[in-house]
């Protein structure tokens, strides 16, 4: 069984022509990157957001496939997993990479500005990591979102805690708002909060929320 992953800001987009992040049409600032090693997540695991074998997770804000490589292991053959992004280089890449790596249980997605475009009813689990602070209609899209997810489904949402005085300046100019709004805009699309998780990150948080 593997488990949900708390992650570093996500390894640029492939190629020369390299799109902005997932949920936007802006460019963000440059941000530090952290490239993957062996091990890399192993000090993040967490019993509390294990994926089950057979669930099916929606990647919100998919970009390289990082996690949704690690998703799909970890549902296995009778689980799926959406690649939700709407970045055509991001999409495209991810449809390469899920033909080339044998990813079979692995949909490729492209949403919109306002909703990530899945069916009604049709996840278990939604990821958002390191991108709900892009999404420019954050209400319109988790209203989609609640409508794909199953009642009583998880949505995990990891991003940069923003603290004055605190918070790197990169963080505190490029994400616009701190947790507990955030927080306050998810509880708002009528999700219930569902505690704070140990992500064992410094800079972010890792909150847990249930679908009505």
């Amino acid at each position: 069984m593997l488990l949900l992953l708390a992650c570093a800001p996500k390894p640029a987009a492939p190629g020369p022509t390299a799109a902005a992040p997932a949920i936007t049409v802006e460019k963000p600032e440059a941000a530090p990157i952290v490239a993957p090693t062996p091990g890399l997540n192993d000090r993040f695991l967490d019993p509390e957001a294990a994926l089950q074998p057979g669930e099916v997770v929606a990647d919100i804000g998919a970009g390289t496939g990082l996690y949704t490589a690690a998703f799909s292991a970890a549902v296995g053959d009778d689980g799926a997993v959406y690649a939700v992004d709407i970045s055509p280089v991001f999409l495209e890449h991810l449809r390469v990479t899920a033909a080339d790596e044998g990813w079979d249980n692995v949909q490729v997605v492209e949403g919109s500005a306002d909703a990530v475009n899945l069916q009604e009813d049709s996840i278990d689990v939604a990821f958002i990591c390191d991108t709900y602070h892009h999404f420019e209609q954050p209400a319109e899209t988790l209203a989609s979102l609640q409508l794909a997810l199953k009642p009583g489904g998880r949505l995990y949402l990891l991003d940069f805690e923003r603290i004055e005085g605190v918070s790197r300046d990169f963080i505190m100019g490029h994400v616009r708002a701190g947790k507990e709004t955030f927080a306050a805009e998810v509880e708002a699309a009528g999700f219930t909060p569902d505690g704070q998780l140990d992500a064992g990150l410094t800079e972010n948080y890792l909150l847990r929320f249930l679908a009505p």
